[in-house]
């Protein structure tokens, strides 16, 4: 598999300063908002920045200090970067070496061929400058927000095409976006870009499902977030907080240690009085109020009260109703032990 390394890459651009050191393999969505260094990285990678120190070696080949036209990267920018006064068939053309016709055909675009460029909608404009960007035969594949300028109607699709397109190529892919949906619709893998620094870079699933920190839990819209010390490990850990004691399967801690623990709502479940709780949720269920309902299209958002903590339940229509939640102001909630997610307290 072919390797893209950022080692010790740093830039200070003013009061902000981006500090990367990390490995992107197969297809990579660089997930942050807006002003996180995202595009400073890829410009420091393409070699249109210069880095003030590190490395970034591709495939075994230092290429720090290369000039742009000698490191093999192709790079779709966020406005697509075009000749609009060119037919897609002569941007693609334009020094290039590679087969206008078989890079067309991969794309999907060959009916596009000799249609001015000013005519393309801006689905069209993107597969054009990821075909532009890929005839070159490139070592790697920077892709910077393409979707931006794309409808929302048609994003969901021309993701999961362009994602097609590059799993046949055996080249590291660093996808940028703020978007968590493309994030998950186009990559294996997710980096978390906060403030200069990426934070966790992980498998998707990974990311998802178990953040390492409280930022990347923020980012990654975990909604029930709060902070407890462990009170004892074993099977289980116990961790004492403001409602209590909460039981997680995750044993990695030590008696003492501060940490902060989470929950995703779709893993808080409405309790039924009388039935058994089974060993995932024994001890882990609390008393609530109700204080907001929300249909999200077929299911149902509770924000539950506790005696001093606020939890998100996320419940399906068809158990909503069942449960009679829409008649009920006092619930008890259950978090399951093997989905409750504990991590470092950092500041």
């Amino acid at each position: 598999m072919d390797l893209l390394e950022l080692k010790g890459v740093s830039k200070k651009l003013g009061s902000f300063r981006l500090q990367v050191d990390c490995e992107f393999e197969g297809i990579t969505a660089v997930l942050g908002p807006s002003g996180c260094g995202k595009t400073t990285m890829l410009n420091i990678i393409a070699g249109l920045i210069r880095q003030d120190s590190g490395s970034i070696i591709l495939n075994g080949r230092d290429i720090s200090n290369l000039p742009p036209e000698k490191r093999r990267i192709g790079y779709v920018f966020q406005d697509y970067a075009l000749f609009p006064h060119m037919t897609v068939r002569e941007n693609l053309s334009y020094g290039n070496r590679g087969s206008v016709d078989e890079i067309a055909e991969i794309s999907g675009i060959t009916h596009l061929l000799d249609r001015s460029v000013r005519l393309l909608s801006g689905g069209e404009k993107q597969r054009v400058a990821l075909a532009r960007a890929l005839i070159t035969e490139p070592d790697l594949l920077l892709l910077d927000e393409p979707m931006s300028s794309v409808d929302e109607l048609m994003r969901k699709r021309l993701i999961v095409e362009m994602g097609s397109i590059l799993k046949n190529y055996r080249i590291p892919v660093v996808y940028v976006t703020h978007s968590r949906r493309e994030a998950f619709l186009m990559a294996d893998r997710i980096a978390v870009m906060l403030g200069g620094k990426i934070l966790q870079i992980d498998e998707a699933e990974k990311v998802f499902e178990e953040p390492k920190n409280r930022h990347v839990a923020e980012f990654m819209g975990v909604e029930n977030i709060y902070d407890g010390i462990v009170k004892s490990s074993g099977k289980y850990i116990e961790i004492e907080w403001s409602e209590g004691t909460v039981y997680s399967a995750k044993n990695s801690f030590q008696k003492g240690e501060e940490v902060v623990f989470c929950i995703r709502p779709e893993y808080v479940m409405v309790v039924r009085e009388g039935k058994p709780l089974g060993e995932m949720l024994d001890g882990n269920v609390f008393h609530g109020s109700v204080i907001k309902r929300i249909n999200v299209g077929g299911m149902h958002e509770l924000l539950v009260k506790l005696e001093n903590e606020l939890v998100t339940s996320l419940i399906p229509d068809h158990a909503y109703h069942r449960l009679g939640l829409d008649e009920k102001d006092e619930v008890m909630i259950g978090f399951k032990k093997n989905r409750v997610h504990v991590m470092k307290r950092t500041d």
